[in-house]
């Protein structure tokens, strides 16, 4: 078998691997939980009322534990297009989308890691990722941008990595649109790429970011106002009154606490000789803890869906580390440099 068929035959079986876990979680957790017959009413009533910017049951989107969520009109949209193309049931397209964009996240994810770690430690970690994944289908009731938001994190971070400005800011506007956690993201950008010789341009750069990212988010504001609300929204005092939520909820769930379940182990992992593993990876860990802060203040931090860019941040350092407690065994350099050249070239 020549070098490209092999090649072709490894990514048919990755996708392959990837499809399977991706229908089995639709089918039989997801239809259990957010697919579900039960709900599938409240899901229509949510997806025409962002439609018309008018929350279920006229008292306002607080009432109704969505507050801001009329902002979110990426997905929404895209599905509303295809409804009237097509006639579809509006939560066979959201499923049908979630699943799409669930494979898609999972396929960009092997490859963004693949950055970092050879092909075996990239699987290990999607793997990893997909254990997680049933916490993400529980304690909601409409969150359908959650899975395409995902792929756009990954997506954003590739560019991030490699340093492609334009495109990375077309897609930071993009993903506003979608969900807004990404406005932070110029953060990370300066994070990253800030040093002594490029300070002005990578300063400018990522205040450039900022504003397209604000800017963007201010414009869905006024486009799609919540009067009923009465200008509520995320200030200290709800930062206080979800954080202490938050505390009171991980000590009620205890050990079984989802974020708890998914993070603890990778972010132990990815704390090994962090210095050590290059600016983008120490810098992902730092903007990681970061974003848990935040989500914790800002979010009812049991769900876990909201917040699984976390796991695809830190995880490139936990899997260094796990490559390197596998790897340096006690054995000779040359004996393990050259287990690495094999593994590296499967």
């Amino acid at each position: 078998m020549s070098v490209h068929s092999s090649k072709a035959l490894s990514l048919a079986l990755l996708m392959w691997l990837l499809a399977t876990i991706t229908i089995g979680l639709q089918s039989w957790i997801g239809d259990q939980t957010i697919y579900s017959k039960q709900l599938e009413q409240q899901r229509e009533e949510f997806h025409f009322a962002i439609l018309a910017n008018k929350a279920p049951g006229g008292a306002g989107w607080g009432a109704v534990g969505a507050l801001s969520i009329q902002k979110r009109i990426g997905v929404v949209y895209v599905a509303e297009g295809i409804r009237r193309q097509t006639g579809l049931a509006v939560g066979k397209i959201y499923k049908l989308l979630d699943s799409v964009f669930l494979f898609i996240a999972l396929l960009s994810l092997f490859f963004y890691l693949r950055k970092w770690v050879p092909d075996i430690y990239c699987l290990l970690g999607v793997l990893y990722f997909c254990a997680s994944l049933p916490l993400t289908y529980f304690f909601q009731l409409f969150h359908p941008w959650d899975r395409l938001q995902l792929a756009i994190w990954i997506g954003l971070l590739f560019l991030v990595a490699d340093r492609r400005f334009l495109l990375l800011a077309l897609g930071l506007v993009v993903s506003v649109f979608v969900k807004f956690d990404t406005i932070l993201l110029p953060f990370f950008y300066f994070l990253v790429h800030f040093s002594k010789s490029q300070w002005r341009r990578t300063s400018v750069e990522s205040l450039v970011l900022l504003v397209l990212a604000f800017g963007t988010y201010h414009a869905l504001g006024q486009l799609f106002p919540a009067p009923l609300d009465n200008g509520g929204g995320f200030n200290w005092d709800t930062a206080q009154a979800l954080f202490l939520r938050n505390v009171k909820t991980l000590y009620d769930m205890n050990v079984r606490f989802p974020p708890l379940l998914v993070h603890a182990l990778p972010i132990f992992m990815s704390l090994f000789v962090l210095r050590s593993k290059g600016r983008y990876v120490w810098a992902s860990v730092a903007f990681a803890l970061g974003l848990s802060a935040v989500y914790m203040m800002f979010s009812n931090y049991e769900e876990v869906r909201a917040h699984m860019v976390v796991l695809i941040l830190i995880l490139p350092s936990a899997l260094i580390s796990l490559r390197y407690f596998i790897e340096n065994d006690g054995t000779d350099t040359d004996t393990r440099n050259a287990r690495l050249t094999v593994q590296m070239s499967v």
